[in-house]
């Protein structure tokens, strides 16, 4: 197992990419650096980096190592902006942490209705992908998650804000368009760009299909739903979305279309019980209902 120590030595390494670089930025020497390395493959058991004379590139499971080490450390970096903020007596200090969908369409407005309504607030917005905000959250660093699968991390509020349905998203010259209402057999033989695997309204989609017999071609399959739009604008394929991302690209080489079978869309919305006094929480979270309510009553499904 691996000390603090060791994995101080090996994100340097990462970050500086090299032997002597890292060692200066941890003020160490050379020769030291060098020998922790090795310890800690001999304690691992495999190599971290390939030696190519004096340099070093990363091998294939240091970079998969980093994925996770590289989270410790920013939220190393978050703890001590906290500490600094609370020397610093800035009460309005919230932490966000959200699929990027949210960072996108739903934060974004939430931050610019706080910020003319009260003072400038500090606001920290961290957009991951479901799987690793779910790990973020369980640390109890951020104040505030926004995510799309149910999720309880413990000691945390947990709630599903209603946001309307799923929707399909149209190139805007598709033959699709000229329909007013999606029913699944339309989407039989069409190129489908799919959310990757794991998501959990690809699951609910991918069944829905499957019940009504529906064969789509699947030409790209990509993990936000931002990326799907991009790809349905490109004239690319159809797609299937949620209601917020796919509003967001409405008029941008895209057409909406509501299915004749309906997906319910909820927000789950997380806050950490250790945070449930802070008034910028509050004020945060009252924003976020007010934009989904007017969203919802646009009725964009």
């Amino acid at each position: 197992m691996l000390n603090l120590r060791q994995i101080e030595v090996f994100n340097a390494l990462m970050v500086q990419k090299g032997v002597t670089a890292a060692a200066i930025a941890l003020r160490s020497s050379q020769p030291t650096i060098s020998r922790e390395l090795r310890e800690m493959e001999v304690e691992l058991g495999f190599d971290l980096f390939h030696r190519i004379g004096k340099r070093i590139a990363p091998t294939e499971q240091a970079i998969s190592l980093f994925d996770v080490v590289k989270r410790a450390f920013l939220s190393t970096e978050e703890i001590n902006r906290v500490a600094m903020a609370i020397r610093d007596n800035n009460a309005t200090y919230l932490r966000v942490a959200c699929i990027p969908a949210y960072a996108e369409t739903l934060v974004p407005e939430t931050m610019r209705r706080m910020s003319d309504r009260s003072r400038a607030a500090h606001l920290v917005i961290r957009s991951l992908e479901e799987a690793a905000l779910h790990q973020d959250l369980s640390s109890q660093i951020f104040d505030v998650g926004l995510t799309e699968g149910v999720y309880d991390p413990g000691k945390a509020y947990v709630e599903e804000l209603d946001v309307g349905n799923v929707l399909a998203v149209l190139p805007a010259a598709h033959r699709l368009c000229a329909k007013r209402i999606l029913e699944p057999a339309d989407f039989d033989g069409v190129e489908f760009i799919s959310l990757a695997q794991g998501d959990p309204y690809r699951s609910k989609l991918d069944a829905l299909f499957t019940t009504a017999q529906v064969s789509r071609l699947y030409t790209i399959e990509t993990t936000t739903a931002s990326a799907v739009c991009s790809m349905v604008a490109a004239g690319l394929g159809v797609s299937i979305v949620n209601p917020l991302t796919a509003a967001h690209y409405a008029g941008h080489g895209i057409e909406l279309r509501p299915l004749k079978v309906r997906i319910p869309y909820r927000v789950n919305l997380w806050r950490s019980r250790r945070t449930s006094r802070s008034l910028l929480a509050d004020k945060f979270i009252a924003t976020l209902r007010e934009i989904i309510s007017e969203f919802c009553v646009k009725r964009y499904s």
